[in-house]
């Protein structure tokens, strides 16, 4: 009998017995806290991420125009208070260009100005293709620093949007943009502009022409070439005239020589040897958005500042004040003009409807939503069928 129970035994210890655990109390008790404590813990963040969207959404300010329609979120002021949205051109994919457009009560603003041929602001706008301090740094009274500059264009390497007016109605206005096509009329010809900044009854269309704005003078330090490179260092904010003086160096030329031939076939230079010697021509700057102003003058002009140049760095003598009356007989200055740098201007187009612009079927006045208070009470809503 005792060697039957140890057989027994030694079969209930045999190696293929199936392993396991036990599941207790405890181990249940701590999972479902841990699971529970987990869900709650979840729609407790839930719920503060959701009050916190409500909250800050309760203060976002809104701009809405006549018929309720948002136009976008408010992204700053300008300096009229007047509150600005950011707009996102996506008519041209895959570039993404933003324009800053000022909201008024009863129009559209921005800080470029559209310039027209005609007297009414009427026909094919144009506008800058740069804004800069040189040229557009007065404001409409011409006060210094105060013009249409700006630096958003630039910085994200899109084209300049401006607002013009609308279509029929002058008010509130639509968006255009700068096309790389060249303006159909020059400078010269401009007789009006649409300046949408100022601050005006009635359309702030206005008559306005370039010659009413103050030609800066070229810069002639680096005119007189040393032939030594990199010598002499250009001013800042300026840009080489070149491909204009290239134009003009065979008159330039003949008549720097025919100065030279003038001045030493003097006395001074055959007896005394003190002669005139050769120069070269170097270059000439004009501040960025303008470019050199050509004229009759243009030739006498350079050769003159060409050789005050020559006076103002070279030891001449006697033969100076003979050399500066001669160049005192060449007529003529050296000034940039603003009338360059102008470009056709198109609609922006509808998002909704291409053949609509940008801000058409908007209607005044507009107005900034009131904000909604945020509140702890939850308003359940069932679902409407189509998944939401």
């Amino acid at each position: 009998m005792a060697a039957d129970k140890r057989s027994v035994i030694h079969a209930c210890r045999s190696p293929g017995r199936q392993g396991g655990f036990i599941i207790t109390i405890e181990l249940i008790l701590i999972t479902s806290i841990l699971i529970i404590g987990s869900l709650v813990g979840l729609a407790a963040i839930r719920d503060a991420l959701f009050k916190h969207y409500m909250t800050q959404q309760s203060r976002e300010l809104v701009v809405e125009d006549a018929n309720g329609r948002a136009l976008g979120e408010v992204f700053d002021v300008d300096e009229h208070d007047a509150p600005r949205i950011l707009y996102f051109d996506r008519s041209q994919p895959p570039v993404v260009s933003r324009a800053l457009i000022g909201i008024r009560d009863d129009r559209f603003s921005s800080r470029e100005p559209l310039y027209y041929a005609t007297a009414n602001c009427s026909g094919d706008p144009c506008l800058k293709s740069a804004s800069d301090e040189a040229t557009d740094s007065r404001d409409i009274a011409g006060d210094v620093n105060a013009g249409s500059v700006s630096y958003l264009h630039a910085l994200q390497g899109g084209p300049v949007y401006a607002i013009g007016p609308g279509e029929p109605a002058a008010l509130p206005g639509f968006l255009y943009r700068g096309t790389p096509q060249q303006c159909p009329f020059s400078g010269r010809d401009v007789q009006s502009r649409w300046i949408s900044q100022k601050v005006i009854a009635g359309t702030p269309c206005e008559t306005f022409t370039l010659e009413e704005q103050q030609n800066p003078p070229a810069d002639t330090s680096c005119l007189l070439s040393t032939g030594v490179l990199d010598l002499c260092t250009p001013p800042p904010g300026t840009v080489a005239q070149d491909d204009i003086l290239t134009n003009y160096l065979g008159p330039v030329d003949a008549l720097v020589d025919a100065t030279l031939g003038t001045v030493n076939a003097l006395p001074t230079c055959s007896l005394l040897g003190v002669c005139v010697p050769e120069v070269e021509v170097g270059t000439l700057y004009c501040p960025v958005g303008t470019q050199l102003q050509e004229d009759g003058d243009l030739v006498t002009a350079l050769v003159r500042s060409l050789f005050d140049q020559l006076r103002a760095t070279t030891d001449l003598g006697l033969i100076e004040p003979l050399l500066q009356e001669v160049t005192n007989l060449l007529p003529g200055t050296l000034e940039c003009s603003a009338e360059g740098g102008f470009q056709l201007a198109e609609s922006v187009p509808s998002a909704e409807n291409p053949s609509d612009n940008a801000l058409e079927g908007l209607a005044a006045p507009f107005q900034l939503r009131s904000p909604g208070s945020a509140g702890n009470v939850w308003f359940r809503t069932s679902p409407d069928g189509e998944g939401r």
